[in-house]
């Protein structure tokens, strides 16, 4: 174990969320790296791809069953729950949609932690079966939003005027359950943020939403298999195919040569790094993942020399240091750009993209003595500006995982 793998390990650590008097969520729990007192389930999500590896240091299973015991008889998982057990949003707004990741995180989780499969696989396929019911278009696409993706504020439109009220769900009060002033004070906050529409969601049938919810399904179909469970491994199958011939046949964009959410009847000229997630669902075609590779190559694009950006460098929206999720390279999206290009055979490619990333995240812990939210794809002389420092978290993934997995 190298120092800089340590030092993430020591972070992590130090990160772990104790509870002063006891909550209904399991204490002590990863943290998010972060200084919030709720769990995120995308945070908890790709956190398990580096806490896996020492399940007798971090409590990786009881942080994933908080999500489980918060459940609601309908199904809903939330996306960020209060140290009360209570969902931060409501279960019918799209801003309380949680990117259905579990089904990965359990499956990658098993050979470290074994026999939970046959304990989720019931809260899995219930949250599973209420976003089909709850987020899927007409079309057959899926839809979220801008905290709901996980990917706060990427555009996601070509132009500012496409970004209309008509046709989503309209953001209201409902939403948020905190009840009183403080409720009443992050409705309006919310309202004020222009970077971040919280009523742009069902007009646009997301790419990456889409892709997550086609994964699920192939992922609940393993955990199936695994358990005897052959009618709901077909079902599942079958779901996978499905939503996989309707992202190919609505959110491949053939002049860009890229996948890329739909609005208006066509696919967005606007590549983000979202349009990689059919590499890990197992969405796109062979042909059309070559063309994906030689996005990942080319560095006027997303082949920066310091990590895989959230924008390609030539959108004119790039903003590598202080973008947040205009530009710098996160370390969980990096990850499954990554785990993608390992399903299709890619792994020397695998290899230099996590080798760049590697290398310019331990530049700057050598410089800095921590581990940061984000990086710039570009430089790694400094932290971008909007930046959380110790965040282990999901950026333990660098030293750990990607070491582990494609540098070893």
């Amino acid at each position: 174990m190298n120092t800089f793998y340590q030092a993430a390990l020591n972070i992590a650590e130090r990160k772990l969320f104790r509870d002063s008097e006891p909550t209904k969520l399991a204490s002590p729990r990863l943290g998010t790296g972060g200084e919030f007192v709720d769990i995120f389930l995308w945070d908890t999500a790709f956190s398990t791809f580096w806490a896996r590896y020492h399940a007798d240091r971090f409590p990786v299973a009881e942080s994933l069953d908080n999500f489980y015991h918060c459940q609601t008889p309908e199904g809903f998982i939330s996306r960020q729950i209060c140290p009360n057990g209570i969902s931060k949003w409501a279960a019918d707004s799209t801003i309380g949609f949680a990117p259905p990741l579990l089904a990965w995180a359990e499956l990658e989780l098993e050979p470290y932690v074994p026999g939970r499969l046959a304990k989720v696989f019931e809260p899995l396929l219930r949250q599973h079966r209420f976003n089909l019911e709850h987020f899927r278009r007409p079309d057959g696409l899926f839809f979220s939003d801008c905290w709901g993706c996980g990917m706060d504020n990427l555009p996601r439109w070509d132009s500012r005027s496409e970004v209309v009220c008509a046709g989503g769900i309209p953001f209201t009060r409902h939403a948020i359950t905190a009840p009183g002033e403080a409720g009443d004070a992050l409705f309006e906050w919310m309202n004020s943020q222009s970077e971040m529409p919280f009523f742009w969601n069902r007009q646009l049938g997301w790419c990456d939403t889409s892709c997550q919810m086609a994964f699920n399904a192939l992922n609940l179909a393993e955990i199936a298999r695994r358990l005897g469970r052959t009618p709901e491994e077909r079902e599942l199958r079958v779901q996978h195919r499905k939503i996989a011939d309707t992202i190919n046949a609505l959110c491949f964009n053939e002049k860009t040569n890229f996948y890329a959410d739909f609005l208006n009847g066509q696919p967005l000229a606007r590549r983000t790094i979202c349009g990689f997630w059919p590499l890990l669902a197992e969405v796109a075609t062979q042909e059309r993942a070559a063309k994906l590779v030689t996005a990942l190559c080319d560095p006027a694009g997303f082949g920066r020399s310091c990590g895989i950006p959230t924008l390609p460098a030539d959108d004119p929206d790039y903003r590598p240091e202080s973008g947040y999720a205009r530009g710098p390279a996160w370390a969980h999206t990096n990850y499954m750009v990554l785990a993608g290009l390992r399903k299709y055979g890619e792994t020397k490619l695998a290899r230099t993209l996590a080798e760049r990333f590697y290398r310019a995240a331990k530049a700057i812990w050598q410089t800095t003595g921590t581990i940061w939210e984000n990086y710039s794809p570009d430089q790694c002389d400094r932290p971008p500006e909007h930046s959380g420092r110790d965040f282990c978290g999901w950026s333990a993934l660098v030293p750990i995982t990607f070491y582990r997995e494609f540098l070893c």
